[in-house]
């Protein structure tokens, strides 16, 4: 963004909008080891003109070593609602006593990843947050290194519930800490690519039809 968007990205990183966006990690096309995509998300309107400006076709990143080349950029309104979502990456919690990072084998890992999710939609709507995390799978911890310390961030999917513009927010500013550095971006299954079949609360119930959607 600071070779691409004539100051822009530097007006937003001083702005209050510096950390209203989230990155996915990069992922491999299936079938085409050449190419690659990432997604970013976002809601406020100045940070999507920015973005939409610098990543421009034929633009040049270096990301850990590999060049890749923007061949396009696609904007669109995710699906939100209540239903399986799942990370395209990792999220990233710490305690703040101990400074650890909080992962999926720490006791009671969903409901902290519930109050978090509800903090931050507290801090950032000025209202309650009521989503549930009514299931918690997990599937891998990434180690990752921000300014010379190492974190451990998990990827997993989950059954979320919960007002649709509080899920929107998260899908649109990411899940716990460091959103603009590749951490906690969860997107919602498309209907018809199911990940659960018949699984069970902490309550030992479920109904697949979470808050009336399939």
């Amino acid at each position: 963004m600071k070779n691409n968007a004539d100051g822009a990205a530097e007006a937003l990183h001083d702005s209050p909008y510096r950390s209203e966006y989230v990155l996915s990690e990069i992922h491999r096309v299936s079938g085409k080891p050449a190419e690659a995509w990432f997604r970013v998300g976002s809601a406020n309107e100045t940070v999507i003109r920015v973005l939409s400006k610098a990543l421009v076709p034929s633009l040049k990143l270096h990301v850990g070593g590999t060049e890749y080349v923007i061949t396009g950029l696609q904007i669109e309104e995710p699906v939100v609602r209540p239903g399986e979502f799942v990370t395209i990456s990792p999220i990233l919690l710490r305690d703040k006593e101990t400074g650890r990072s909080i992962v999926h084998d720490t006791p009671g890992y969903k409901d902290i990843l519930q109050l978090a999710m509800n903090t931050q939609i507290k801090n950032y709507m000025k209202q309650e947050g009521t989503v549930k995390v009514v299931h918690f799978e997990h599937q891998a911890v990434r180690k990752r290194t921000i300014k010379e310390r190492t974190v451990l961030a998990q990827k997993g999917r989950m059954i979320l519930d919960g007002p649709e513009e509080q899920l929107r927010f998260l899908v649109n500013h990411g899940v716990g800490l460091s959103p603009a550095l590749a951490f906690g971006m969860v997107v919602r299954v498309k209907d018809g690519q199911a990940l659960f079949h018949h699984i069970k609360d902490d309550a030992g119930t479920f109904n697949e039809n979470v808050g009336g959607h399939k």
